[in-house]
């Protein structure tokens, strides 16, 4: 039977949670010698999947956020027709069928992204942070252990969507996250360089890494300020490549 000690015992998971939000340099420690435990990439991965599928419900069950996006596809398929790669009547076609699909297939459409792109953002996130410290640390640890770890500081990115949702619907905009984003918010341009690295600058974001940094560092043996400066040079890796290839906003 756990007693009050062993729940609150430093390597529990709770304690480790608490400890990415309050004081991330305790949360990893003896994370890399302890034994595997998947529950502790399990649990936000599954939190971050349920929240992005349930962003996509919220947007599309709510009149305001959907008239937004079809605002959106509206542009896209006027700057379509503009540079002749569709008639207007084909463009009139494809708004009309959007406009009548009902919240059901949305939801399916809309999910089945989310779900395949935060498998490959956790996966391969956790794999880039494997190699990075296997090369500049020359650690030796088992990619497992770089999933929990990069699991543990994932729960500030499920905070920072639980907040986001709140913004959508606080302001009433499917480009209010809390980031510089919000300098450009009546006029958001999802085509626009600049606004779309304004939005990709995100509290949580940048938290997260730096968090990330740290455990980093817990499973090197290095200063602090070694593995935030790896965490942010990928993550500034990131934004180049996903930025341009429109993965960010």
């Amino acid at each position: 039977m756990e007693t009050p000690e062993t729940a609150a015992s430093p390597d529990s998971m709770g304690t480790r949670i608490a400890n990415v939000f309050a004081s991330p340099s305790e949360a990893f420690q003896g994370l890399d010698t302890n034994p595997p435990r998947s529950l502790h990439w399990v649990i936000p991965f599954i939190l971050i999947l349920a929240l992005g599928v349930f962003s996509v419900y919220l947007i599309f069950s709510t009149e305001s956020l959907r008239d937004q996006i079809y605002d959106l596809q509206a542009r896209q398929f006027e700057k379509a027709v503009a540079e002749g790669q569709m008639t207007q009547q084909q463009a009139d076609q494809i708004r009309d069928r959007m406009e009548q699909t009902g919240l059901g297939l949305f939801m399916v459409f809309g999910a089945i992204p989310i779900v395949l792109f935060t498998a490959a953002y956790f996966f391969l996130g956790a794999l880039f942070l494997w190699l990075a410290s296997k090369i500049v640390f020359k650690t030796q640890l088992k990619y497992g252990k770089y999933l929990e770890m990069y699991g543990l500081a994932s729960w500030i990115g499920v905070l920072g969507s639980l907040v986001t949702l709140v913004m959508f619907l606080g302001l009433n905009s499917i480009f209010a996250t809390p980031s510089l984003g919000l300098l450009y918010l009546d006029s958001f341009d999802p085509t626009n360089t600049m606004h779309k690295l304004a939005g990709a600058f995100n509290v949580f974001s940048v938290w997260q890494a730096v968090v990330i940094g740290m455990g980093l560092s817990a499973f090197s043996r290095q200063p602090s300020g070694k593995g935030i400066a790896v965490a942010l040079v990928l993550w500034a890796i990131w934004l180049a490549v996903g930025v341009p290839l429109g993965l960010i906003r």
